[in-house]
């Protein structure tokens, strides 16, 4: 599959070349068809390698954490999605990588795309929604009214 990865921290310009199409390693898991993908600060952070001391990857590692895609694949404990269905999520921080054709992410990592979003739109908002979330509930404590 075509992907854009880093083979080394620090490298300014991503390789885009072929990479092993991935397959689903455990039974809550999807295979999706990426059709968008969004870019955001800390994909420019992990590529410099500043972020090296707290988070872990092999290489070549394709960056990206935001996408929306249709569900290719799904495997038998999966209820929430549906093969042909459109999908957006923030991929795993485990194992990010959306700047690519295909991805496999968890069930729970993903959801359908509301009928009101655009595809753009709906590749931009999981991690910022995430972490606007995370300010106004977890760390401002923030309650309705």
């Amino acid at each position: 599959m075509k992907a854009a990865y880093i083979e080394h921290y620090g490298q300014e310009k991503l390789t885009l070349g072929q990479l092993p199409k991935p397959k689903i390693p455990s039974a809550k898991q999807v295979l999706v068809k990426v059709l968008k993908a969004s870019v955001n600060p800390v994909d420019l952070k992990i590529q410099s390698g500043k972020l090296r001391p707290l988070l872990h990857f092999s290489m070549p590692l394709i960056l990206g954490n935001d996408y929306v895609g249709i569900v290719e694949d799904i495997e038998a404990d999966v209820k929430s999605v549906e093969i042909g269905q459109l999908v957006f999520g923030r991929i795993s921080k485990k194992q990010i990588g959306t700047f690519c054709e295909y991805l496999v992410d968890e069930e729970n990592n993903l959801a359908v795309v509301p009928s009101a979003l655009t595809l753009q739109e709906a590749a931009g908002l999981p991690l910022v929604g995430l972490t606007a979330y995370q300010a106004l509930f977890e760390k401002m404590k923030a309650k309705s009214g």
